[in-house]
């Protein structure tokens, strides 16, 4: 249930989430899209680091590996060959040593347990080359528990304790059984970056992340019998949310509480500010493609009982008002041009009205937030637009002062802009990174820290 600090007109902004009953995991083995879209490459080198040589052929359904031909070679490099084929050359040459028919190829590394260079990072597995908008896609085909020793130092620090590593290890195997959100467009499961989960291969592993996946060697979140969306943010701020208050959507496990723990341990950044222009914020708002004038004000308008933000209102100079809600509540003052953002959904907002002023008008049904420009008719039937704030309005008991505005002479409003402070960085919703070091801290086991923040979830 949310706290209504006014009475608004509210936008949700809906998220799919949800379960799926198997896993998107064919054979334990996962496909990683590397470069791809826009990233496709005009070539690809491959380098054995341990290994010797390679493989060609193709992936089955069931992603089995069928070898069609090989080279002793160690350094080779994939390009699109004409009739839509990839041709395979010793790197640095031109000599040939495999030629495809097809628009995909996949290549092998030879040898005991290889590990190839793939622009500057090492990878375990295969490797998937499909022509694809006049260049390359690559795909690192790679065994499911090699991939979450890859991801689990790039989203939690090697250097954490091991119950918390183990808590991350699960959710990141969980998150890529559950994700096929590039397969039918890419034809891969997750892609390498935080759209999906950040992956670069083996070359952040420490022998601690390492061993915090082999310690849950197959283990996933579950919740009534099904895959679980084991969603994770950096810190809370204090508290986590319902997954409905942020992104739409109602999801039994995902539910917000109250974190006694980040307070116990050293968070960097973990309190912040951001300040806005009223300039700065109508740019924000309009190149983000919002329907809005010259902002004047802006407010939190809704919070939840937890007392993280649920909505926004931001008012322009005409009196028009734009809510977001849930996570956009935040992610409407992102702007990558100015550097800025609201790093979470626990903040306040000072330098706006409040949403308490305002001028009514029509007996009250509305209200305006300023008078400048505003088109009123004399008693005489002439028609004029007001200049400034400063205006009388004649009443039955006489004239009086306008006051109550939240622009131009601003009313309470700041002629500087707005100051957003807060606490935590992310969504809000699930697992708390720095919440389950706290508790690893204190001596909770991963089992313990994925209870606490899943409701009613079970690792199995």
């Amino acid at each position: 249930m949310k706290k209504g600090l006014f009475l608004l007109s509210l936008i949700v902004t809906f998220c799919a989430l949800g379960t799926v009953s198997a896993s998107a995991v064919t054979n334990d083995t996962v496909k990683v899209g590397l470069r791809y879209g826009s990233s496709v490459m005009s070539s690809a080198n491959l380098e054995n680091d341990e290994g010797s040589g390679y493989e060609f052929g193709y992936f089955e359904d069931d992603r089995t590996f069928v070898s069609l031909g090989e080279t002793d070679e160690t350094a080779i490099t994939m390009e699109p060959a004409r009739r839509d084929g990839i041709q395979v050359t010793v790197t640095g040459t031109d000599r040939v040593l495999y030629e495809s028919g097809e628009d995909t190829l996949a290549v092998m590394p030879q040898g005991r347990d290889p590990v190839t260079w793939f622009r500057g990072n090492r990878y375990r597995g295969g490797f998937e080359y499909t022509v694809s908008g006049g260049g390359l896609q690559v795909v690192n085909v790679v065994d499911l528990e090699d991939y979450v020793k890859g991801v689990l130092p790039s989203e939690m620090p090697g250097d954490w304790e091991l119950e918390a590593l183990k808590a991350q290890a699960v959710c990141a195997r969980t998150f890529a059984c559950l994700t096929t959100k590039h397969l039918s467009a890419y034809g891969f499961d997750v892609c390498n970056s935080t759209d999906c989960q950040v992956y670069s291969g083996i070359g952040e592993a420490t022998s601690a992340t390492d061993r915090a996946v082999e310690e849950t060697e197959g283990e996933c979140l579950y919740y009534d019998g099904e895959l679980a969306q084991a969603y994770y943010h950096s810190s809370d701020g204090g508290a986590t949310e319902d997954a409905e208050n942020v992104w739409g959507t109602d999801v039994p496990y995902l539910r917000g509480k109250e974190d006694p723990y980040e307070a116990r341990t050293s968070i960097p950044n973990y309190s912040w500010t951001v300040t806005y222009t009223w300039d700065q914020l109508t740019w924000v708002l309009q190149n983000s493609g919002y329907d809005i004038g010259d902002v004047v004000d802006a407010y939190v308008s809704e919070v939840t009982d937890l007392g993280n933000v649920y909505s926004v209102t931001f008012v322009d100079s005409r009196g028009k008002t734009l809510v977001r809600t849930g996570d956009d509540a935040r992610m409407a003052f992102y702007s990558t041009t100015l550097g800025k953002n609201v790093p979470s959904l626990r903040f306040t907002i000072t330098g706006g009205t409040g949403g308490g002023s305002g001028y009514a008008v029509n007996s009250a049904s509305g209200t305006l937030s300023a008078l400048d420009g505003v088109a009123v008719i004399s008693g005489g039937g002439t028609v004029s637009r007001l200049e400034g704030e400063d205006h009388t309005a004649i009443s039955a008991s006489g004239t009086a002062d306008l006051t109550g505005g939240s622009s131009g002479g601003r009313g309470s409003a700041s002629r500087d802009g707005i100051t957003i402070t807060g606490t935590g960085n992310g969504h809000n919703v699930g697992m708390s990174q720095y919440g389950a070091r706290a508790m690893a801290e204190q001596g909770h086991d991963y089992i313990d820290i994925l209870e606490f923040y899943f409701t009613g979830i079970r690792v199995r």
